[in-house]
């Protein structure tokens, strides 16, 4: 029979210390070629395309402490369904436009390439991408950083396929008006 609680050690305070000076982040570049090349053969899904990794691992797409980017593609015309959750993101519009959809009242905010919105954790949001191109958005979050404290938490429409289903039991489901 497994144990389920481990018993903790005592580690020495200096040395504790002097482990965080050993250490020295590595610089990590992304080519905007190879990110385009692996946009044109993926599947779009309705919360992302794929996430930046430092090494291919799942773990190496905590990039910053605590911090991970995506990177999600609104196809032209189309638009995501409203949701809201634990983690914030920074988006960065890196092609398109269109319309974001935020708060419960889903107030519109127009967007367009080099722009940059702020979602706060638990703000409702949804896109609206326009007809003329897709619109391309790298979203910055804490999500690596809300997991490690068991926190995610997330309302999302209930017929959704390609997001995990994190929701908490009795969670309630948007159904807003906007898209």
């Amino acid at each position: 029979m497994a144990e389920i609680v481990t018993r903790g050690e005592l580690f020495d305070y200096q040395q504790y210390r002097e482990h965080f000076a050993d250490a020295e982040p590595s610089a990590v570049a992304w080519s905007w070629a190879a990110i385009v090349a692996r946009l044109a053969d993926s599947a779009h899904g309705e919360r992302g395309t794929f996430t930046l990794s430092a090494d291919g691992t799942a773990s190496g797409c905590e990039i910053l402490p605590g911090m991970a980017v995506n990177v999600q593609v609104v196809q032209a015309g189309a638009s995501t369904r409203p949701h809201a959750h634990a983690w914030w993101h920074l988006f960065v519009v890196q092609s398109g436009s269109g319309t974001a959809y935020l708060g419960a009242t889903g107030e519109a905010v127009k967007l367009a390439t080099r722009d940059l919105l702020l979602v706060p954790a638990w703000c409702e949001h949804a896109f609206q991408c326009d007809k003329a191109a897709a619109l391309i958005l790298f979203s910055m979050s804490n999500l690596p950083q809300q997991t490690r404290l068991g926190n995610l938490m997330a309302r999302e429409p209930t017929d959704s396929d390609d997001v995990p289903a994190v929701s908490p039991a009795g969670a309630v489901t948007s159904t807003g008006s906007h898209p």
